[in-house]
């Protein structure tokens, strides 16, 4: 495919990102829509990560986008088995990072959720993080003390998140047609 912007992302730009998306969140200056995030994270956590990780070549659009939407995906899917209405014996090894299940019950249920047999005994390292994100998204019987407790510091934040947000709004600004007043 040409033309096509693909990256493949290591396991430190995958903490820096989970870094840069706890604090966006927790900061309050970007709760609101897309995962609980207002639209234009993508740019600040793009400005972010420029920051802590020079020379990466992460853009928004389509590096960060695309991982977020990657994400998404997959915590729903861990999610559903681990605190899903018709998952009994489904669990989650916190050492491991992994759901935990028997094998009559795991191939029972990948007969019908064909997403899920990706996940057998595999690592997502990132799903109590990303908890702390997306569980507002979804019917739940989770405490939200579970999913407070981490705040990443990053230096600059304010100064970042109040330049994008004048960028955004200097961009945004559409010109009028002209009108005839005669």
């Amino acid at each position: 495919m040409e033309g096509r912007n693909k990256h493949t992302w290591t396991t430190e730009e995958d903490a820096k990102l989970i870094e840069v998306l706890l604090e966006l969140h927790v900061s309050g200056k970007y709760g609101g829509t897309d995962n609980g995030l207002k639209p234009d994270y993508l740019k600040t956590m793009q400005q972010l990560l420029d920051l802590s990780l020079h020379n990466s070549g992460l853009k928004a659009e389509p590096h960060i986008k695309s991982r977020m939407k990657t994400w998404k995906n997959h915590f729903n899917i861990v999610h559903d088995m681990i605190y899903g209405t018709n998952t009994s014996g489904f669990g989650w090894d916190t050492d491991k990072c992994c759901v935990t299940v028997d094998a009559e019950v795991w191939d029972e249920y990948i007969k019908s959720y064909k997403g899920a047999a990706c996940f057998r005994d595999k690592p997502f390292p990132q799903f109590d993080n990303l908890c702390k994100i997306f569980v507002k998204d979804r019917a739940t019987d989770l405490g939200e003390d579970r999913h407070k407790n981490s705040l990443v510091d990053v230096e600059g934040l304010e100064e970042i998140v109040e330049e994008t947000q004048q960028t955004t709004r200097v961009n945004s600004k559409r010109k009028r047609p002209p009108t005839d007043d005669t």
